[in-house]
C-alpha cells in the first residue's frame, strides 16, 4: 500500500486524540505526536502508547507504531499551535484525512 506522510498542528491535545482516533479507520499508521517548542530532545525517545496518550486513543491504535513524550502537558505560547502530529495515511486516503484533521480543529502542512 502506497503511504504518504501528513503533518499537522493542534492547539489541545485532545483534538490531536480525536484526530488520530478517526485516522486509524483510515488505515493510517507511524503516528507520531509531539508538543511544540519542547526543547533539545523532546520527543526524541520512543514512549509506549498509554503513557502518552489517552487509554483509548491507544486501545484504537493497538498495534499501530506511535512515538509521543512521555509528558505532553498543556502551556504553550499564546496562539501557537501546541501539539504537531505526523501519521503515514494511505493515498488513496489522503484528502479524506486532511478533512479528518480539519474537523477536529488542526490544520495541515
Amino acid at each position: 500500500m502506497d503511504m504518504q506522510s501528513l503533518q499537522a498542528s493542534f492547539h489541545h491535545q485532545e483534538q490531536a486524540e480525536e484526530a488520530v482516533r478517526k485516522l486509524v479507520a483510515l488505515r493510517a499508521n507511524r503516528f507520531r505526536m509531539e508538543r511544540s517548542g519542547g526543547g533539545a530532545d523532546f520527543g526524541s525517545k520512543q514512549a509506549s502508547a498509554d503513557s502518552s496518550m489517552s487509554e483509548l486513543s491507544a486501545s484504537l491504535i493497538g498495534a499501530s507504531r506511535t512515538e509521543a513524550a512521555a509528558e505532553l502537558g498543556t502551556d504553550s505560547a499564546l496562539g501557537q499551535p501546541d501539539f504537531n502530529l505526523t501519521v503515514d495515511v494511505p493515498a488513496e486516503a489522503v484528502e479524506m484525512a486532511r478533512k479528518v484533521i480539519e474537523s477536529v480543529g488542526g490544520q495541515c502542512h
